[in-house]
């Protein structure tokens, strides 16, 4: 073989001596020895591959006897899985794939890969003669991020393993203690915390949807139906979706015992607004009895204090119509870069 691809004596392939290429071929060439990125094209009856030098890894040992060669013995191995794309290719069709699963024996051996990559119809007049290939290989940034997952899914599997062995040791060691009603909010607020976990869960612990949080954490205590829920998409971070999860908990539990969630009539009304520098969040309950100061502030309370990010920021107004908690913190504290 030639010690490079611009030696290679094309005359001994479908395609010919290159002085006897079409306009089309001959720039499709250049435009492939011309790039960086690593990228091949086809051409003819027979799909005869070109490639360029920074394609020349993906290729394995299948280089360099690979040049020149009808594309579908070259990926004999994962033509069933390559073959529909580039059928739509030849038909006209642009495709773009990415982190495409693709199992090769590139190097003698099965192995995972995956591939982000686009094919685009190669047209000499009006008539496709092939397709021009841009790939990039990302098996090892899609292994790691599997990885990351895999660890993040065991983790929070322990954690849950934990949470529940806290409740059994709580409930064992509580399971004397007449006042039952102090029990259960423990037990209730582990829960809150679980339900934080299985939304961050949801994203990989790269934070939380603050609507999805906020449904998770009423759905443990009263129906979804009577808590009216409207703001932005805001992605907050993992530490702070925590403490939102119980102060959403310790709100709708308060209500449900003493403000408008214990009439059947009453409901809870909870927005946000993001205007850059602050998030502003208002808990409204309505329909129910006057609102009043608690005689003793109890550990409900001071969670409720420490607003949406442990640093305060809350206004507690106890009117006639029930209570309003205005709830502020900087969006650098709170949410996700």
């Amino acid at each position: 073989m030639p010690y490079s691809i611009d030696q290679f004596d094309w005359g001994t392939t479908p395609l010919g001596p290159k002085e006897t290429w079409p306009a089309a071929l001959r720039t499709t060439y250049d435009i492939l020895m011309g790039t960086e990125f690593a990228t091949c094209a086809t051409w003819g009856p027979e799909q005869t591959l070109i490639y360029n030098a920074a394609y020349i890894p993906f290729l394995g040992a299948r280089h360099p006897a690979a040049l020149g060669q009808p594309i579908h013995e070259v990926w004999s191995d994962v033509w069933d899985d390559i073959a529909p794309l580039l059928r739509k290719a030849m038909a006209g069709e642009r495709v773009y794939m990415e982190n495409m699963h693709l199992v090769m024996t590139r190097n003698g051996f099965p192995e995972d890969t995956y591939w982000t990559f686009s094919y685009s119809p190669v047209r000499d007049g009006d008539r496709v003669e092939g397709i021009f290939d841009i790939a990039i290989e990302t098996t090892r940034q899609v292994m790691v991020e599997q990885q990351r997952a895999l660890q993040v899914a065991e983790t929070t599997h322990r954690l849950k393993n934990t949470l529940a062995l806290v409740q059994a040791i709580a409930q064992q060691t509580l399971r004397g203690v007449s006042e039952r009603h102090l029990v259960r909010s423990f037990d209730d607020r582990v829960h809150a915390l679980a339900a934080a976990h299985d939304v961050l869960l949801k994203q990989d612990w790269n934070g939380a949807d603050l609507s999805g949080l906020i449904e998770a954490a009423i759905a443990n205590v009263t129906e979804r139906s009577r808590v009216h829920i409207a703001g932005p998409s805001l992605g907050v971070k993992a530490p702070i979706a925590q403490n939102i999860s119980l102060l959403i908990h310790e709100l709708a539990t308060n209500a449900i015992k003493y403000g408008a969630l214990s009439d059947p009539a009453g409901c809870v009304r909870v927005s946000w607004t993001h205007d850059g520098a602050m998030v502003r969040m208002e808990w409204r309950e309505e329909g129910g009895p006057p609102a009043s100061p608690p005689s003793r502030k109890g550990f409900g309370t001071r969670l409720v204090s420490l607003g949406l990010t442990g640093a305060g920021g809350v206004e507690m107004d106890y009117g006639p119509g029930g209570l309003t908690v205005r709830l502020s913190a900087s969006a650098e504290s709170l949410l996700e870069a």
